[in-house]
């Protein structure tokens, strides 16, 4: 089917870096912080990015070699087998879920602690339902939501960052350059920071330069550590004892009212707006148009690819929105949002693991099919990176609750075995039932595959 590619380079940047940059990052630059022993945590999350750059350039080219809407679906059927492939995917869409929950659990605090008047959950609600609706409206509207608020989020923190390591005095400069105790164990939760800049593969089929994905994603990268470096060098700035931030929701509040006062706080509170915007319209942007995808192989049901008035797939974006929703609202009656966190982060390392692997097989099993992009470092160098991806993968989903529990491990575990019964016991239902008369209608030129 023919598409016309709608979306420039400045939406492939800007959907990258929002997928990446969530609300529970403010969280994490806290804690890679305190592992790093205070102001050297930006030498942890350059370290950081440097690995996920291996990981982005595994993901241009699988991205460039098969461009699609299935994205992963494609790469792992044809580096693995159909039915691996189905489950891999299944569980892998499943953390656009947990990151979008979890967030919003993060982002509700946040809001509620700048209007303690509106309930947190008012505030989930009327956000998740407010970008549903504005995806609804058209590719291109969810694109530039995508990149005002993606700009607006960067930007900002990158000068608000500046400012208030302007207003500080550093008695030492070396301080910058200590390498504490916990430095891998900063590297480790540095790696998180950026988790999430892959999925705008999905949207491979809707730029108008086919080199979009490849340079978005390593833009995205360069913004975000340059962002979140800065802001994780503020807050070491204002907090020289950053173990006094360990036990807020809230530190980027914190930061703001601490370094600039009353306009500090409400500039994080836009900041931390921006983030929720990029976040939910980034995930459900690009997801939607995944479980699409799947839904048109009759891997889910066929009403999943049903295409509104304006040509988004709305039943499979309201499915997720839904979903997000519940999960947010049972996460805020439990509070248990870590474990969704370190189980989208499990799966996402595992997922990046395979990224490598599946670049090594597909060069030997293809390899005189035409590649656009060519991955850094294969095959050692990204196998090695790979490796270290699986172990840091396996550590999030082994970490374990105050009871001493692996519940993200539990919970990707069940999530596994639900995912198989559903490959092994629906899909082929679903795949014998026979094309009706009131088969999906056929997409416009400006949808996807």
């Amino acid at each position: 089917m023919a598409t016309r590619q709608v979306l420039p380079l400045r939406t492939a940047v800007s959907t990258s870096a929002g997928l990446a940059s969530a609300a529970i990052n403010f969280l994490a630059c806290v804690e890679v912080a305190e592992y790093a022993g205070g102001s050297s945590a930006w030498i942890a999350l350059l370290v950081a990015g440097g690995l996920i750059v291996f990981s982005a350039s595994n993901f241009a080219e699988l991205s460039g070699l098969y461009p699609s809407a299935a994205a992963i679906r494609v790469w792992t059927r044809k580096g693995l087998n159909d039915r691996l492939s189905l489950i891999i995917s299944l569980v892998y869409a499943s953390t656009v879920v947990f990151v979008i929950a979890a967030d919003a659990f993060v982002l509700a605090q946040a809001f509620h602690a700048a209007v303690p008047a509106v309930p947190g959950w008012l505030w989930i609600v009327v956000l998740l339902g407010t970008i549903a609706w504005a995806n609804l409206r058209g590719i291109r509207v969810s694109g530039k939501i995508q990149d005002i608020n993606g700009a607006v989020l960067l930007m900002t923190l990158i000068v608000i960052s500046l400012i208030i390591l302007g207003k500080t005095s550093w008695p030492d400069p070396s301080q910058f350059f200590h390498i504490g105790g916990g430095t891998f164990q900063a590297i480790a939760l540095g790696v998180f920071i950026y988790v999430g800049f892959e999925w705008v593969t999905p949207l491979a089929e809707e730029f108008d330069d086919a080199r979009a994905i490849s340079r978005g994603m390593y833009i995205a990268l360069g913004l975000i550590a340059v962002a979140f470096g800065l802001f994780t060098m503020a807050l070491t700035a204002i907090f020289p004892h950053i173990k006094a931030l360990e036990s807020t929701m809230v530190p980027q509040l914190i930061v703001g009212q601490k370094a600039l006062g009353i306009v500090g706080f409400w500039w994080m509170v836009l900041i931390t707006m921006t983030t929720a915007m990029t976040t939910f319209n980034g995930g459900l942007f690009t997801a939607s148009r995944f479980v699409y995808a799947l839904a048109r192989e009759k891997a889910l049901p066929r009403r999943m690819a049903h295409l509104n008035k304006h040509w988004v797939p709305a039943n499979a974006l309201l499915l997720l929105a839904g979903l997000s929703l519940i999960l947010a609202l049972g996460v805020m009656a439990t509070g248990q949002y870590t474990v969704l966190i370190n189980a989208g982060a499990g799966v996402e390392g595992l997922v990046y693991a395979l990224s490598a692997w599946l670049v090594f097989s597909l060069r030997k099993r293809e390899a005189s099919k035409p590649r656009p992009f060519r991955a850094l470092g294969v095959p050692w160098i990204a196998l090695g990176v790979g490796a270290v991806f699986l172990l840091l993968g396996l550590g999030a989903l082994l970490t374990t609750t105050a009871g001493g529990i692996p519940a993200a491990l539990i919970f990707v575990v069940i999530l596994t075995a639900v995912m198989t019964g559903y490959v092994w016991f629906i899909v082929p239902r679903l795949k014998s039932v026979k094309s009706s008369n009131s088969a999906v209608k056929a997409e416009p030129e400006e949808t996807i595959k």
